[in-house]
């Protein structure tokens, strides 16, 4: 591979991906550090296409973000990215990985693209749309490639991964520069970054992502869009003595 650095295609490296992605909870994922090589990962930070050239635009009461995938108004090296990942050493990779067989990406706007996120940006809970809308086939896996050199967790933006009522985040995964997390969708892969960012004016969260298809795995499969659940996260159940004391007024 070109980009993408060639430690992680060892056997020994393929088989611990392996082990994290089958045992992680609370849904199958993987983390990839020091996904490309540092030259080519500075490169895509310093040639992250401005503003204008994000087509699709996030901005409700869900989600704040910018979001394209006009590839072909895009510096060459995205283009090589986007190719480089629809490879077959590198989908035999994800079989290898992740258990799923016959993976591809698709060259629209449903397969690759790229977000943006500044100050205040954030995206709630949910779970990505199942079908592709045009074509038939399953969304299977996501990829999220970090590229935003020395972001603080402070800032957040962290991928957050939640339970499958909805009531919990279980797991928060730093977007440090040139991470990639690869994870499963299913209709319980509940994820987002739910607190605003609180970046610097000119800093800004940016990101690669890609989405894995395979043939439906049972036809009768129907579409769902983008589902954005209620959710609120669980507070402390009080305890037998502290209900009893509030009962009886008992400070």
């Amino acid at each position: 591979m070109e980009l993408i650095q060639n430690k992680h295609f060892s056997q020994e490296q393929i088989d611990q991906y392996k082990e994290e992605f089958e045992s992680s909870k609370p849904f199958h994922h993987v983390i990839l550090d020091d996904f490309l090589s540092t030259e080519t990962a500075e490169k895509l930070h310093n040639f992250f296409p401005e503003d204008e050239l994000f087509n699709k635009p996030k901005k409700d009461r869900h989600e704040n973000k910018l979001e394209g995938d006009k590839f072909d108004e895009y510096p060459r090296l995205f283009n090589l990215l986007k190719e480089e990942i629809a490879k077959p050493h590198f989908l035999e990779f994800i079989e290898k990985v992740t258990g799923v067989k016959n993976a591809f990406i698709t060259n629209d706007g449903f397969g690759v693209g790229i977000q943006k996120g500044k100050k205040g940006s954030f995206e709630d809970v949910h779970v990505d749309f199942n079908i592709h809308p045009e074509k038939d086939v399953q969304r299977r896996l996501n990829l999220q490639l970090y590229l935003t050199p020395r972001w603080k967790p402070e800032w957040n933006g962290a991928l957050e991964m939640w339970n499958d009522c909805v009531s919990k985040c279980k797991k928060a995964v730093s977007c440090r520069f040139n991470r990639a997390v690869i994870f499963e969708v299913k209709d319980t892969s509940y994820y987002g970054y739910t607190k605003p960012l609180e970046c610097p004016d000119k800093e800004e969260r940016k990101m690669f992502s890609a989405t894995f298809y395979t043939k439906k795995e049972q036809e009768d499969i129907k579409f769902h869009d983008t589902i954005f659940p209620e959710h609120q996260e669980e507070k402390p159940q009080p305890s037998f003595f502290d209900s009893i004391k509030k009962a009886l007024k008992v400070s």
